[in-house]
């Protein structure tokens, strides 16, 4: 692709992403279609382009997302009634000749430019992130909005700020929220961001090694600012989850340092374990100043809220009866509000929207094999991230792919007990973040001792 094309795609992807954060989550609708209109404009417009620098877009890199897209296109086509009863089973939506596998096809249209919009960030971040000075530059960028939206949650919390930007909340909670309207959500956006703020933490504190080792003092302070720099959003994004005062979010953040500390411990890498350790210690003086007994107090009602009779996991085996009801196929992609309804045993004065677990939700609107390769594909791309950590001889490759294991790691065990994937700002971001893992090692990417 020509240089203007990762640029324009580059440029794209963040006001994508900045813009969908910014409005509560991507749900707003006027948003989150500017957004989508944006993509698909500047997809088409790099697909003209002439092609000059082979190999960055692979056919792997499509495989996918054209598969789910797929799924959800056979979902919307119509169909012949017999064949539409043998898929789904009698009730299809349609005449007496045709039907159509989706229960609610406005819903499947709506969610499938959700998808397409997803496959689209993923495809532009491959592209902005198959050069080191795009991909840092996407990198530091993701920081940057992940320590904004941190900052405005710590805004709310320490100053019992009750507004969304210029909107009340609907609900009456001293909690961080940034700009989403549900705690749980915000905190699965920072816990994505925040592998990556530590991991350009511990890339600057090995140059600054490195540094020491040359004896190049004109660099050295440069890179001590840079680590202060890096650690202080670090510790900043940890803080704001915390007083998300999301269990979930939480935990998923814990085991992401878990895998991020671990995984350089392993590597025996000393100075940047000494920046882990640093960073871990900033992070609980940081929150113990500002008070966590608010925000673990939620942990006292765990086993009442998850084992009681309506609770979230009370959801689950109506979720998983939906599912076994239609297996292959589904009932039609962002359908399971509808189609849940006939399997609901709990909550019954309630309209439940999400079965607060990503992967029996998937399951039901698009079936047990899309779910399973998408989520198969997920952590694919999690292990290829592992090996490029594990064997690359970039120190900045390194970093990031140990960013993006982490990220990944947080997200696919948050999405056990939440709906994130299914909030847009959430999905676009790990869309992002996939795209930056799968991103080839191009001759540009070499180690730069700068």
């Amino acid at each position: 692709m020509s240089r203007a094309s990762t640029r324009a795609a580059q440029a794209a992807l963040i006001s994508g992403l900045v813009l969908t954060v910014a409005s509560f989550g991507g749900t707003n609708g006027v948003s989150l279609a500017a957004v989508e209109t944006l993509f698909f404009v500047v997809a088409a417009w790099i697909a003209l382009q002439p092609s000059v620098r082979p190999g960055i877009l692979r056919p792997r890199h499509f495989a996918v997302p054209s598969l789910l897209v797929a799924v959800a296109l056979l979902q919307l086509c119509p169909l012949p009634a017999g064949l539409t009863r043998a898929l789904r089973g009698a009730g299809a939506s349609g005449d007496s000749h045709w039907g159509i596998l989706s229960i609610v096809p406005y819903q499947t249209r709506s969610e499938l430019l959700i998808l397409l919009a997803c496959s689209i960030a993923f495809i532009l971040a491959v592209l902005s992130a198959s050069e080191r000075r795009r991909k840092l530059f996407l990198v530091r960028s993701i920081a940057v909005l992940g320590a904004s939206e941190a900052c405005y949650g710590l805004i709310q919390y320490l100053t019992h700020w009750q507004m969304i930007l210029w909107y009340p909340k609907r609900y009456d909670l001293e909690e961080a929220t940034g700009t989403y309207v549900n705690r749980n959500h915000f905190a699965g956006l920072l816990e994505m961001i925040l592998p990556f703020a530590v991991c350009l933490a511990l890339y600057e504190g090995e140059k600054v090694w490195s540094t020491r080792r040359r004896r190049d003092r004109r660099r050295l302070g440069s890179n001590w600012s840079n680590v202060v720099l890096w650690l202080a959003v670090a510790v900043v994004l940890a803080a704001a989850l915390v007083f998300s005062r999301s269990r979930m979010g939480m935990l998923a953040a814990a085991a992401s340092l878990v895998v991020v500390v671990g995984l350089i411990a392993l590597a025996r890498r000393l100075a940047p374990t000494a920046v882990a350790i640093v960073f871990l210690i900033l992070s609980f003086s940081f929150a113990a100043w500002i008070g966590v007994r608010p925000a673990f107090t939620r942990f006292e009602t765990v086993r009442q809220e998850f084992s009681g009779p309506e609770s979230r996991l009370s959801i689950w085996p109506g979720a998983a009866a939906l599912i076994r009801a239609h297996p292959f196929l589904g009932t039609g992609l962002g359908t399971f509000p509808v189609a849940y309804t006939p399997f609901q045993t709990t909550f019954l004065t309630e309209f439940v929207n999400h079965a607060h677990n990503d992967y029996l939700e998937t399951a039901s609107d698009l079936g047990i094999p899309a779910a399973a390769v998408l989520f198969l594909s997920i952590g694919v791309v999690a292990a290829s991230a592992l090996r490029r950590f594990l064997v690359t001889a970039s120190r900045f490759e390194r970093y990031v792919s140990l960013a993006c294991v982490g990220s990944i790691a947080a997200i696919l065990l948050h999405s056990l007990a939440d709906f994130n994937l299914h909030i847009p700002a959430n999905a676009l971001m790990l869309a992002t973040i996939l795209g930056i893992a799968v991103a080839p090692v191009s001759g540009a990417t070499a180690e730069v001792a700068a």
